[in-house]
């Protein structure tokens, strides 16, 4: 697999008017931050990545500007961290269903892949028993994604002090990106990499902040591992962009700002989506987290959920079809644009379930 199939399809087909395949926060634009020419730079210090960004990444999550990589975007940073953790041939465990830039990666690696499962049934929750199972000397990676994307569940801090435990005796490292924690807001645990240092977190300005096109994402990890990855980071490019980590730097000096953008934007959205869920139950069942921008529905009478995204075009709406995270009869449904898009959206999603269903 050289290629990730999802991503491919995501950026060419993806996008309808009504667009409940979105999986980030409605994109930003200059009028919703305060900028200055100030806060532009062409050229700079940021060979090793820009100090001033890394410090306020490092303040944010509790850790030590030694321990920032910063990476464009989140799958740039999984990618480093996976290529600089394994090599060909190395025991890979990753969770099923999956998002499928991190499975493709890793396969791309050469890694010995085995999978976990995060069930409907068992509420996406990760069963440590099955993970104690499949944890063999030859571990050397577990990836997980918290919250869970495609279905937004959370694993809850106690999971995850085990997770790494069973890492720490394996002589293994537990890789979890974290791009949605910070739509969990007050409700969020303390960030993975502050449990050991087993854990590696990635992260970037994108999912919750509306601010893909900086590309400003990161690595948290133990300092001497994020060493060698600034080191293996060089044959990708000698420096970062520096009017993008310019600008992340102010837009991270506006976080609370953008935050309550993000706040004012999903909780009617979220209103909206869990309302839908209840109404359609006939038809649908759902593992519904308190928050997110995604959910994961599950459809009862159908194996196969492409036909309903088929359907749905001709009412220009989309959602992801199940197929692109191993499980066809579920589809992923984002929520994180306009409210007057949504409501559409689902309206013509439940007149395409009715017709169907």
């Amino acid at each position: 697999m050289k290629n990730s199939v999802y991503m491919t399809w995501a950026k060419y087909h993806a996008g309808a008017r009504y667009n409940l395949a979105n999986s980030g926060i409605l994109g930003c634009d200059l009028r919703d931050l305060t900028m200055t020419v100030d806060d532009i730079a062409v050229n700079g210090p940021n060979h090793e990545g820009y100090a001033p960004l890394k410090e306020l990444i490092a303040e944010k999550y509790g850790v030590a500007a030694e321990q920032v990589v910063t990476s464009q975007g989140t799958s740039m940073a999984n990618f480093l961290a996976m290529a600089t953790l394994i090599e060909r041939g190395d025991e890979v465990l990753i969770e099923q269903p999956a998002y499928d830039p991190i499975l493709s990666a890793a396969v791309y690696l050469g890694a010995e892949v085995k999978r976990f499962s995060r069930s409907f049934e068992n509420g996406y929750r990760i069963d440590l028993d099955e993970l104690q199972r499949l944890v063999t000397p030859r571990t050397r990676l577990i990836i997980i994604t918290s919250p869970h994307n495609p279905s937004g569940v959370a694993v809850d801090q106690q999971t995850l002090k085990q997770i790494g435990e069973l890492a720490r005796e394996a002589g293994a490292r537990v890789l979890v990106d974290e791009v949605y924690r910070d739509i969990l807001y007050e409700d969020a645990v303390a960030c993975a990499v502050t449990l050991g240092e087993q854990f590696v977190t990635t992260s970037s300005l994108t999912k919750s902040y509306g601010l893909s096109g900086l590309r400003c994402g990161w690595i948290l990890c133990a300092p001497e591992l994020a060493e060698k990855m600034r080191r293996l980071n060089d044959l990708f490019g000698a420096v970062g962009s520096m009017p993008s980590d310019k600008m992340s730097v102010a837009a991270f000096r506006q976080l609370e700002t953008l935050e309550a953008r993000t706040r004012a934007i999903m909780e009617p959205n979220t209103e909206l989506v869990h309302g839908f869920l209840r109404d359609h139950e006939d038809l649908l069942e759902c593992v519904v987290p308190r928050r997110s921008m995604t959910v994961f529905p599950r459809l009862k009478y159908q194996s196969d959920s492409e036909p309903l995204h088929d359907r749905l075009r001709q009412f220009e709406t989309s959602i992801v079809p199940g197929k692109f995270f191993e499980a066809p009869r579920h589809f992923r449904l984002g929520f994180a644009v306009g409210t007057q898009e949504v409501e559409i959206g689902l309206r013509n999603l439940s007149t395409a379930l009715r017709v169907q269903g």
